[in-house]
């Protein structure tokens, strides 16, 4: 778990996971440089729960914080699974997640991830999240379906991801993700392990007609995290990792995503109307081949 300024909830997500049912948890905790009462309340926390290890450090952000914990929790483990700070884990979330995983000795790189139900701050239901429609390599190098707070990795995944962690990405749960979906499997687990909690602003109602959705996609995809020169970016990080190690399937794939920006008009479109690589709903592909067309990606 990395925290950072999360007083409010933290007590309540850590005895969600310390209740877990069937399985032995160890709880390694990497405060990000908090300035209100979390702190406090983890060191008090840990002495009621010896199984809770603490790590105070500077801020160095979200992402980076996971990969310092990933890093630090070592290989003694049989699955690793990674935590918020602000939302509560249903009794049978790792336990579930640990079955479908399977053998503890598998050197199978393997990765479980889940739908959400979202809540509001007082857990009362406000609905889930989609089941995808696709899943894998050719979905992990344009778009990340696997919410950080629902990924269990076993240990051969989790080795893996430690071999070459990134300077730069950005989500460590879709690195964990394309990493993972390159060399070994990735599960998908439709029982909503987790209630997810919205935050004010964060819980937006649904948009009543295509066009203004296409409008509100289209914002999200330029205007946040799905930045096309940022997509790429971590693909190109990714490759120059692990593409020596690639199957010649998943080379020619990330190598032809690569390069499409510097193609002409012509071949640009000709790859956007047989695009290899697939988001999650056909309003996303949609706008993906719009932007493949106009040189964004």
């Amino acid at each position: 778990m990395s925290a950072y300024n999360g007083a409010r909830f933290i007590r309540e997500q850590i005895e969600s996971i310390l209740r877990q049912e069937g399985v032995s948890v160890r709880l390694l905790v990497r405060d990000d440089g908090s300035s209100d009462a979390t702190r406090q309340i983890l060191g008090n926390l840990q002495k009621v729960y010896p199984e809770i290890e603490l790590v105070f450090d500077t801020n160095v952000g979200v992402s980076a914080s996971f990969f310092r914990l990933l890093e630090k929790s070592g290989t003694g483990y049989d699955f690793y699974a990674f935590a918020d700070q602000d939302d509560v884990w249903k009794p049978d979330k790792l336990i579930r997640a640990c079955k479908m995983l399977g053998s503890v000795d598998s050197t199978a790189p393997k990765m479980y991830y889940s739908r959400l139900e979202f809540v509001d701050e007082n857990l009362r239901r406000l609905g889930y999240s989609a089941i995808p429609s696709t899943r894998g390599f050719h979905n992990a190098l344009v778009q990340n379906q696997a919410t950080g707070c629902t990924i269990v990795m076993n240990r051969s995944a989790r080795n893996l991801v430690c071999q070459h962690l990134p300077e730069w990405t950005l989500m460590h749960d879709w690195w964990c993700y394309l990493v993972i979906s390159a060399f070994g499997e990735v599960v998908y687990d439709e029982y909503p392990g987790i209630l997810y909690r919205k935050h004010g602003n964060n819980v937006t109602p649904a948009t009543p007609n295509f066009a203004m959705e296409l409008y509100a996609r289209t914002r999200r995809f330029l205007g946040k995290g799905d930045i096309p020169e940022k997509v790429t970016d971590q693909a190109r990080q990714f490759f120059s990792l692990y593409g020596d190690k690639l199957s010649a399937e998943n080379r020619r794939l990330t190598q032809g995503f690569l390069k499409v920006r510097e193609k002409g008009p012509i071949a640009r479109l000709v790859y956007a109307l047989n695009m290899p690589v697939q988001r999650n709903t056909p309003l996303d592909n949609l706008i993906m081949r719009i932007l493949i067309i106009a040189g964004r990606f």
